[in-house]
């Protein structure tokens, strides 16, 4: 019985030391996290250096940003300010009549920490490039020639009167509103604006 016990026993700290010894090795096996990964969604504010814009830029023409603030990770400066990022136009189209914007797509490819070395990352606005709202303008037109429209309809001293001239004035009011040009999208020079990470950067040691 003694030896039904032992032989139990000494199966039982086997299969835990099995276990220990097999759990150190699948954690070495893993790559050490270096500190100098920045992570995805790391955001960097940084500023345009030369304004690009939806009427003259197009897909593959390039541009750069200079970073306004350094980045930090774990209390060391990943990224120094003044530092370069390459920019690349994705997609750039004029505004067009029927008051459709222009559209203007970027990423961002490379970040420059010196003259000598670049290092690709993977980048995009923090905020879609759009052109400004032309809403308050749309309904401005629409409602102030409804008014005028409906003002005309009541000289003629009649309900149905004011109702046609309102509806006159708000197809008219509609056809200028969206007969106009769309407006042309554009990050002008020095305008600041932030950019994120979409995959991990990792800066080599070297650099800093």
């Amino acid at each position: 019985m003694r030896v039904v016990r032992s032989f139990i026993f000494s199966t039982k700290v086997f299969a835990v030391t099995t276990l220990i010894f097999l759990s150190f090795s699948s954690l070495s096996a893993q790559p050490e996290r270096s500190i100098y990964g920045l992570p995805a969604g790391t955001r960097i504010k940084v500023r345009m250096d030369t304004e690009i814009n939806s009427k003259v830029s197009r897909v593959n023409d390039t541009f750069i940003v200079r970073v306004v603030e350094p980045v930090m990770n774990r209390g060391v400066e990943m990224i120094p300010k003044g530092a370069i990022i390459d920019g690349r136009i994705l997609k750039g189209s004029s505004a067009a009549y029927g008051g459709y914007d222009g559209v203007l797509e970027v990423d961002f490819v490379t970040l420059r920490l010196n003259r000598n070395d670049a290092i690709v990352i993977d980048a995009g606005p923090a905020k879609r490039i759009a052109a400004p709202s032309r809403t308050l303008f749309k309904v401005a037109t629409i409602s102030g020639l409804t008014a005028a429209g409906a003002l005309v309809g009541s000289a003629m001293n009649s309900r149905s009167g004011t109702v046609v001239g309102a509806a006159i004035g708000g197809g008219s009011g509609s056809l200028i509103a969206f007969g106009r040009k769309g407006s042309d999208v554009k990050i002008k020079t020095n305008q600041e604006f932030e950019i994120v990470l979409k995959k991990e950067a990792v800066l080599p040691p070297k650099e800093f």
